[in-house]
């Protein structure tokens, strides 16, 4: 059976996904394969000194839209959302429940174009009871619509 042994980005604005990513995940990027064949510049995503993955400059300036999304997964959907968009990120899609009570999702753009996703198991916090989101927090939408969120 085949398996994913690796999986990397590539964006014509590495510097802006670092810098997001950094702040929302703690990652680090470490420049990787410099005098190779590769012919590009290439860094090796990692969290608390193990690699995840890469992250390559593009040689288009397009900002890439097809392709594989990258799902993390979260405590607090919400919180992180206002997170994103503290960081100059956008959402694509808020906080959607496929079914049951342990499966949620949203997706978000960073600075750089690349979309990924979040993904949780738990409620809200106001579906707690916590009182954490007493008014709906208005989150912008990247289709410059405003979306309630709890």
């Amino acid at each position: 059976m085949a398996q994913i042994v690796w999986w990397e980005i590539e964006t014509p604005t590495p510097e802006a996904f670092q810098g997001f990513h950094r702040e929302l995940w703690g990652w680090t990027f470490e420049p990787a394969f410099a005098d190779t064949e590769l012919g590009a510049e290439y860094w090796i995503i990692k969290s608390d000194g193990r690699s995840l993955g890469g992250l390559q400059r593009s040689q288009s300036h397009e900002s890439p839209r097809a392709g594989t999304r990258l799902y993390v997964e979260v405590e607090d959907l919400e919180a992180v959302l206002q997170r994103v968009l503290a960081l100059g990120g956008k959402v694509e899609r808020p906080r959607t429940g496929l079914g049951g009570n342990d499966r949620w999702f949203a997706t978000a753009l960073d600075p750089s174009g690349v979309s990924f996703g979040l993904w949780t198991a738990n409620p809200s916090q106001a579906q707690h009871g916590l009182g954490l989101y007493q008014q709906p927090q208005p989150v912008q939408h990247l289709a410059g619509q405003p979306v309630k969120q709890w």
